[in-house]
């Protein structure tokens, strides 16, 4: 029992890689399934031990009273304190056994449930409504409604019982129990579709939600809160609809419930007394025995009708639960492969968002070597950012091959890929940590001059140093509020952190001043030097003075892929004419690139 109690490991040591293996999931659910069945066996030993106070009135009743011996009166007593104290322990053990079971499945599934999240979420935002999911179901097995549940189960010994003082008793007692079965039943039917009505509606309110608190600042410069309001609260008061819906039928049975277990005690006790009276073939103290008998019999009954919104929840829950982790890509881990060498290569790539839809990205194939700076433009909606979160493994491909060092992406793990992997997305969001944590990639204790080093290479330790405290600085949701070009050059850092073998950057110059564009050049010609591989996307002309190549992307192919001279050459030249003589791109020549594919 101790081992059991004691078997749940803490948090932070199951959920931190975030991908625990088929085998391991199944191991921590035996385990509480064992932890729910010692449970059952605890509620077992109680339900019997229950019977004590109605034993006790009916033998003070029948024999102390009539034989007026205190002695036995005493000895009666002290065995049903006795009896009183096990049951208060024992209900304590099997609560904490039930929260221990909670705990174990939030430890065993936590993990792997962020992960499905962030997997098939990652195309339309990450969705943490598992997680929500799982704290539902911790929160269910770990409540008071669970022990009623376990204590169903004894309620036909109870019966039993009743058969045993009276056959009379007994058919009335087992027809108000059928009968709360059967408002049970019915109010899982009427309660089943408000609820899951009310859980989608509840849902689709707090994305709109949180999309409108992370666009706080066009909501309030642009007027849009009534809409934001009149739009969030559609779906709230839909939800607020279906919900009311299922508790007034909910209120209307659990009321009808009561009213049958109550009522079943006045009819024991009166029954009880009309046989006393007709043929004297039960005593006083059957009477009282049998009614809290019967009231022991249905009140778990009573309990699961008055929580089945809680229990329909948290089985709705439940298998959400299951959906998503059966939707997540599943198999055993891949072999760790060697640390590869910053060459990266694309063969025939294609990419479509979904079955049937229209390809983004058409059987892409290039190249890029080590120190080399790859520039991609295009005109939006080309497939640049789609581009880049396929080569850095964010996403899948839905056909082709990207390789890294001759290794196929899809042959890493996305823990053993990251190392070697440089990002900077288009949206950069930075985590409710210090800025060395973040610079570090959440790193729990980060290599003090690992991070430096990547500040450095980003040129950006100078910023992070006027920083309130340096490093230490706490960025997020009640930390220090960054710039937009700031978040920009520490995310950069991130990317160069631990001296990865590709880096993809996409826009990451978007918010940047003169000062951070030139601290982005001199980054990207030290990133050259050190041998990584770099492609980066970009609108603005201030960054190809460091690119290596070029590579012109339109709708979804590639139109031109070379040198830098190249690619430009071949943008201003008109069809048809020869290229002239030493020609250079000053900025007269950019901007016309810049016009002709934007």
């Amino acid at each position: 029992m101790e081992k059991l109690v004691r078997s749940v490991t803490p948090l932070s040591t199951k959920a931190e890689s975030g991908r625990t293996n088929s085998s391991e999931i199944r191991t921590d659910l035996r385990i509480c399934r064992r932890g729910l069945a010692v449970a059952g066996l605890f509620s077992l030993a109680l339900n019997l031990l229950m019977l004590t106070i109605p034993l006790y009135m009916m033998t003070v009743y029948d024999r102390v009273l009539t034989s007026r011996s205190e002695e036995t009166l005493l000895m009666l007593s002290i065995l049903a304190v006795a009896a009183l104290v096990a049951i208060g322990l024992l209900e304590a053990v099997r609560q904490l056994v039930l929260t221990r079971v909670a705990a174990r499945l939030q430890t065993s599934l936590g993990g792997p449930i962020l992960d499905a999240s962030l997997q098939t979420g990652k195309d339309s935002g990450s969705d943490v409504q598992g997680l929500r999911d799982l704290d539902q179901v911790r929160q269910f097995v770990s409540s008071p409604l669970v022990s009623a549940l376990f204590d169903a189960p004894v309620a036909p010994i109870y019966l039993a019982l009743m058969f045993l003082i009276h056959p009379h008793l007994g058919w009335l007692s087992l027809g108000a129990a059928l009968l709360i079965v059967f408002v049970a039943i019915v109010n899982q039917r009427f309660s089943r579709k408000p609820l899951a009505e009310a859980t989608q509606h509840s849902a689709a309110a707090l994305r709109k939600a949180q999309v409108q608190a992370r666009n706080a600042e066009v909501v309030r410069a642009m007027g849009m809160f009534p809409d934001c309001v009149e739009s969030w609260g559609a779906d709230a008061a839909r939800s607020l609809k279906a919900a009311g819906r299922a508790s007034t039928r909910n209120a209307v049975l659990n009321g009808l419930s009561k009213f049958l277990r109550l009522f079943l005690q006045i009819a024991i006790l009166g029954y009880g007394a009309y046989l006393v009276l007709a043929d004297n073939s039960l005593s006083a103290g059957i009477i009282f025995a049998a009614s809290i008998i019967s009231a022991r019999a249905l009140a778990p009954l009573d309990q699961a009708v008055g929580g089945w919104r809680s229990l329909a929840s948290a089985h709705q829950a439940w298998r959400r639960l299951q959906q998503q982790l059966r939707a997540a890509p599943a198999g055993p881990a891949p072999m760790a492969l060697p640390a590869p060498e910053a060459r990266l290569s694309v063969d025939k790539l294609v990419f479509l968002p979904e079955a049937g839809a229209v390809p983004v990205l058409k059987g892409l194939s290039f190249s890029v070597d080590p120190g080399e700076v790859v520039g991609i433009i295009g005109p939006s909606g080309a497939g640049k950012s789609t581009l880049a979160r396929l080569l850095v493994g964010a996403i899948a491909p839905s056909a082709g091959v990207i390789r890294l060092g001759g290794d196929d992406l899809q042959n890493w793990s996305p823990e053993a890929l990251g190392p070697h992997i440089g990002y900077v997305p288009q949206d950069v969001e930075l985590f409710p940590a210090s800025v060395a944590q973040n610079i570090a990639r959440l790193s729990g204790s980060p290599d003090p001059e690992k991070v430096v080093a990547a500040a450095r290479m980003a040129n950006c330790h100078e910023l992070i140093q006027s920083l309130p405290q340096g490093y230490d600085t706490v960025l997020g949701l009640n930390g220090y509020a960054l710039s937009g070009g700031q978040r920009q050059r520490i995310a950069l850092a991130r990317a160069f952190f631990g001296n990865p073998r590709l880096v993809v950057l996409d826009e990451p110059n978007a918010t940047l001043d003169s000062q951070g564009e030139e601290a982005l050049i001199v980054a990207l010609r030290q990133a050259q030097s050190s041998g990584m591989a770099c492609v980066i996307i970009t609108q603005r002309t201030s960054v190809l003075p460091a690119l290596s190549k070029m590579m012109l992307l339109r709708d979804g192919q590639i139109e031109a892929f070379g040198s830098k001279d190249e690619v430009m050459k071949s943008l201003i030249r008109p069809a048809g004419q020869p290229e002239p003589a030493g020609q250079k791109a000053n900025a007269d020549t950019l901007a016309r690139i810049t016009a002709r594919f934007g």
